[in-house]
């Protein structure tokens, strides 16, 4: 309904009749429209994280997890592009993207990328020379933009009318080989 109506035209009565219940009901779960929409993106990502902890537990290079990471938040996204436009767009409009409880998923995401990036700066094979959390934040915020832009370019193809539009295959392909030549460690073997 979020991603249907907007934020802000996503009336709780019309979220309750979509899910079959009394409006009532929903406030048995969630306090507030708010809270719903921040209980799906909290629970959409920690499920996402725990997944991907589980993919990544057997793979040792860096280039692989970080492949593997990226991969899969753009694979989620678009599969499921409903879903993007409520977290690229519509949890913005309800104002409480940079509260606590987003927040803490996004930092607990961050630290994932900063646990890869660590381990390849320990194994030689990330450079040394760059501040992980800056590079972390680089990481997210690439991601996050490429599958905005992919969003608007379906939602809102006016908008992008003069300019060659691009496959999320190929993005996920440029944001790897811009990943593996900017951060790793100038190698014979890479």
């Amino acid at each position: 309904m979020f991603a249907r109506y907007g934020y802000s035209r996503a009336r709780t009565a019309v979220i309750a009749r979509e899910a079959r219940v009394a409006e009532g009901t929903i406030y048995n779960y969630f306090k507030s429209k708010d809270d719903l929409i921040l209980t799906v993106f909290e629970q959409s990502w920690r499920g996402l994280i725990g997944r991907l902890r589980e993919n990544l537990l057997p793979i040792k290079d860096p280039v692989q997890k970080m492949a593997v990471v990226l991969t899969n938040v753009v694979d989620l996204f678009q599969s499921d592009p409903e879903l993007a436009e409520v977290f690229l767009v519509e949890l913005r409009q309800s104002g409480k993207c940079f509260s606590s409880q987003p927040m803490s998923v996004i930092l607990e995401f961050l630290d994932l990328l900063e646990e890869i990036l660590r381990a390849g700066m320990s194994r030689g094979v990330i450079r040394s020379d760059i501040n992980v959390k800056v590079a972390r934040g680089f990481l997210f915020g690439a991601v996050e933009n490429i599958l905005l832009g992919w969003l608007l370019r379906k939602t809102q193809p006016d908008l992008f009318h003069k300019e060659k539009s691009y496959t999320l295959e190929e993005a996920k392909e440029t944001l790897i080989k811009l990943f593996a030549a900017g951060f790793f460690v100038d190698s014979p073997n890479r």
